[in-house]
């Protein structure tokens, strides 16, 4: 299919009509690499011989330019030509010798034999063309032989006023001279169409070849602007689309398209392809100059190459059309080739003082040092790029160290590199350790690098080792600054809690010396964070917190900015900690600083978790989980597997979290402040699953744990309620109250709107029937204000019970309508999972005239009745629930103390103890219930 070629195709038949009427047309066809020429020149040799026209075709080739007379053999042996025809050809082709130069030479004057040869062959062609008009059609003439172009030149000469068309196709090539063979045979042609690359409509109508017309509209545009409306590329666009993914909306690039660039490239000359991979390597820092001298060519050479690039839409000026033609350039180039091309460019880069990051990125690209100014490069571009491009600066660093002999600077190298590795990887700093902690032990490192290594010994749980490098330090640095005292004692504490039971009283000074210092510096109250959170102070809290994240992900640590975060949120300042969480992960994002982005998807997941958004949760915390391999995470591991746990565990996704719970963790993590978090986690989910012992063994070790190390704060583990949960399961509502009680008593620093709420919650499960609806309330009061629908479901799902319970069954339906749909809001079913068992209380009521006399079915309660004829008519438990509004624990409670009173032991017992209330008109489902409860006769 030849596109957008009508006006083309229209002049060679005009010459072809001429042809036709006895006058000889030359007509030259010209336009960059693979532009439709060949296209263009197939389509009109159809039409010339489907007129009756002899065609006579053939293609010259770079390797066969050397083949004397090979493209004259290709024409005769092109068409089915009579026996005696071929053998005169045969003879005229052997008897002409080779001209003996280079075809692109200016030729010797030929020989009479030469001469012969030449007359002989176009006389077979003019006596061809009296039976018909021929048409003799060359592709590619810059690499015919010289042999067929003398015949060619000859056959010009005399073809005037005889039936005979020579059509030829070349390669623009602008600026550069034709040789002077070619340049004599294509010297003023008859009809010189020369053609240009497709348009946007071209690429449109192209693409229908191989797609349906409505996404070749769609794709149009994108096609044009990759293939810069070169068919053959194009073309290929339109198979990798077809082939890769058919639903794409913007063009897909795969093995086709890289294929044919390559092609273009490597069918004229080496050249192009080393043109070509200098403009890859450059990119934006290309010039003719530079590129000349990286290659060691002409700029005349050059620019001549870039003429023609363009031509074909491969380039755009003095750049590659995009990043991909650049990349599959690149990846075509032996790996020597392309280092030397990379360091060639960095010391042109350096010696012009153009881009010392770009002369840095060759160098990684090349791995190669080869000067001492590539290593003055490195650590220049690395300490940019820290901001913006961590992952960056770890490559040079790296290889500045690979290639730096001196010891002292190596040290300095690698604690620079342990640095920056924090925020990409901290697993990358682990082999440059060992001798870190050498220099440290001997005194050679400042504060600033020590931190660093003294960091990675926290986050893998061994403190011992972080103790022992802190008191070498003291000793040998002298004290910190503020802020550096700040950073680390906020490090210290967010995976160690408090520090005054952990470090000897040596070092214990070292990470407190501001609690003594005036409080006019920033840093120093950024110091107190925590204490000032454990005690409830929420004023301080939040001004220490907005100091560290208001320029956070460039300077601070990633654990004192969560640590800033979660204070906010703990500290009910809910808005402030979204807005931050929302800041502070895109700023992370975009200066790709990969473990930053782990702890705040951790953070996002558990605000996620704390406003009952189970979805956004279990998708933030699976994100950051997967950020960084398990021995980047440590002890910090245990951070992302109890959110995705408590999330799984209210979702009703108990295997699920199971498997989570199977994952190996470090032992040391139990020591830390993420032990008491991982084992809440844990906990909550043996109560879902019934194992109510070993919930409790979880919760009380998180309990230890938080009373010896100091970290006794509600607002991060509260152990108190979760025991208390744990000991109502087990009918020992005293002890369970005490607990609650002493959680709800620490005032400000109990955790926050939500622990007070679901601490309520709690305390009314183990209270008097005539105090929990005041207490539901309050718990629901604050649980709306801290914007938490999970627990706030929960806690209605309870006082819709209690209303049930309490006979008030109008409230009773309204209240539990919107636990369940709260519940649903955040997928979970509260209604069906109860944590709490509230234990029920109800007033005996006298019996009256209408009732069966006393004992057996007479002994139930009203409830008990309920749930006993729906399960004797065939409902589930967790149906009979939804339909009276009250938990499925509470089902089976009922059911439990319906067989102990009826002495039955199945369900199906119950069906004929029902039938007597039937029989006096006993009305089990009263109609305010709006049960759809059938009235059944009994069988018999």
């Amino acid at each position: 299919m030849v596109v957008e070629r009508r006006e083309e195709q229209g002049l060679l038949r005009a010459a072809f009509a001429d042809c036709v009427a006895g006058k000889g047309r030359l007509v030259l066809i010209s336009g960059g690499m693979a532009c439709g020429k060949t296209a263009l020149l197939h389509s009109f040799g159809e039409h010339a011989a489907g007129r009756g026209a002899l065609l006579l075709s053939a293609s010259g080739a770079r390797d066969e330019r050397e083949l004397r007379m090979g493209v004259m053999w290709q024409l005769f042996r092109s068409a089915a030509l009579a026996p005696e025809v071929l053998q005169r050809v045969h003879r005229l082709v052997d008897a002409a010798p080779s001209p003996g130069d280079d075809h692109d030479a200016e030729p010797a004057p030929m020989r009479p034999v030469d001469a012969r040869a030449v007359h002989g062959l176009c006389a077979v062609l003019l006596d061809l063309a009296k039976d018909r008009p021929v048409v003799l059609a060359i592709d590619d003439l810059q690499f015919v032989d010289a042999a067929t172009l003398q015949v060619l030149l000859y056959m010009r000469r005399r073809m005037r006023t005889e039936r005979v068309m020579l059509l030829l196709t070349e390669w623009y090539r602008p600026s550069m001279a034709r040789p002077f063979l070619r340049a004599e045979v294509t010297r003023q042609p008859d009809q010189r169409i020369s053609l240009d690359l497709l348009s946007e409509n071209g690429v449109r109508e192209l693409a229908t070849e191989g797609l349906d017309a409505g996404r070749a509209a769609r794709l149009a545009a994108g096609l044009h602007e990759t293939s810069g409306g070169n068919p053959a590329l194009a073309r290929a666009l339109v198979e990798d689309c077809d082939r890769l993914d058919p639903q794409a909306r913007r063009p897909v690039i795969g093995g086709a398209f890289r294929q044919t660039v390559l092609d273009c490239l490597h069918r004229w000359d080496s050249s192009f392809l080393r043109v070509a991979g200098g403009l890859a390597v450059l990119g934006a820092h290309v010039g003719t100059e530079l590129l000349a001298e990286l290659l060691r060519l002409r700029p005349q050479q050059v620019n001549q190459v870039l003429d023609v690039l363009s031509a074909a839409g491969i380039a755009d000026g003095q750049r590659l059309r995009n990043d991909e033609i650049a990349a599959t350039v690149l990846g075509s180039l032996p790996p020597d080739e392309a280092a030397a091309l990379h360091v060639g460019a960095a010391e042109l880069l350096d010696k012009y003082g153009i881009d010392p990051a770009a002369a840095a990125a060759h160098l990684v690209a090349a791995d190669a040092v080869p000067g001492p100014w590539a290593v003055r490069a490195l650590r220049h571009a690395a300490a940019q790029a820290v901001a913006d491009d961590p992952a960056f600066a770890v490559k040079c660093l790296e290889l500045a160290i690979k290639t730096t002999g001196d010891e002292a600077d190596r040290a300095t190298l690698r604690a620079a590199l342990v640095r920056v590795a924090w925020r990409v990887n901290p697993s990358i700093a682990v082999r440059h350790l060992a001798p870190l902690h050498e220099a440290l032990d001997a005194g050679r490192l400042g504060w600033r690098d020590a931190v660093a290594v003294i960091r990675h010994s926290l986050w893998q749980g061994d403190l011992d080792a972080a103790i022992t490098r802190l008191s070498a330090m003291a000793a040998s640095a002298g004290p910190l600054d503020a802020r550096t005292t700040a950073e680390l004692r906020l490090t210290c504490e967010w995976v160690y809690g408090s520090l005054r039971e952990r470090l000897p009283d040596d070092v214990y000074p070292l990470l407190t010396s501001t609690d003594r210092a005036p409080s006019a510096n920033p840093w120093v109250q950024t110091a107190r964070l925590n204490a000032a959170w454990s005690r409830g102070a929420g004023r301080e809290v939040v001004n220490c917190a907005e100091h560290i994240l208001q320029g956070c992900v460039g300077d601070v640590p990633a654990e004192v900015g969560m640590t800033a975060l979660l204070a906010l949120e703990h500290t009910d300042r809910q808005e402030r900690a979204l807005y931050w969480s929302g800041a502070l992960a895109e700023e992370a994002e975009g200066r790709q600083a990969t473990t930053w982005q782990a702890l705040l998807g951790c953070v996002c997941a558990d605000l996620a978790y704390r406003r009952g958004d189970l979805v956004t949760a279990h998708a933030r915390a699976t994100a950051a989980l997967a950020m960084l391999p398990t021995q980047s995470w440590g002890v910090l591991i245990g951070y992302p597997l109890s959110i995705l746990v408590l999330v799984d565990t209210a979702m009703g996704k108990l295997d699920e979290a199971a498997k989570l719970l199977d994952r190996p963790v470090p032992e040391a993590m139990f020591d830390t402040a993420f032990g008491p978090r991982y084992l809440h986690a844990r906990g909550h989910h043996n109560l879902a699953a019934g194992r109510t012992l070993a919930a409790l063994e979880d919760f009380e070790r998180s309990a230890a744990w938080a009373r010896t190390h100091g970290l006794d704060v509600p607002a991060t583990v509260p152990w108190r309620g979760d025991i208390a949960q744990t000991l109502l399961r087990l009918g020992r509502q005293k002890e369970a109250k005490v607990l609650v009680t002493a959680q709800l008593a620490k005032g400000e620093a109990s955790g926050g709107l939500r622990n007070r709420g679901t601490a309520m919650r709690v305390l009314a499960a183990c209270s008097e029937p005539k105090e929990r609806v005041g207490l539901l309330r309050d718990s629901a009061h604050h649980l709306e204000r801290c914007g938490d629908r999970l627990e706030l479901a929960k806690t209605l799902a309870d006082l819709g019970q209690v209303h049930q319970e309490l006979g008030q069954l109008a409230s009773a339906r309204l209240v539990l309508r919107k636990a369940e749909q709260l519940g649903k809001a955040c997928q979970a079913d509260v209604l069906a999972v109860e944590e709490i068992r509230i234990p029920v209380h109800r007033v005996p009521r006298e019996a009256t005239p209408d009732e069966p006399p006393s004992g057996g079915i007479a002994a139930l309660s009203e409830a008990e009745r309920k749930v006993a004829e729906l399960a004797a008519y065939g409902y589930a438990n967790r149906e009979i629930g939804r339909k009276l509004y009250i938990t499925v624990s509470t089902v089976e409670q009922h059911l439990t103390r319906v067989y102990k009173k009826l002495n039955v032991m199945r369900r199906t017992d119950l069906l004929s103890e029902l039938s007597r209330y039937d029989a006096v008109g006993v009305d089990l489902v009263p109609d305010d219930t709006h049960m759809a409860v059938s009235r059944r006769s009994t069988p018999g």
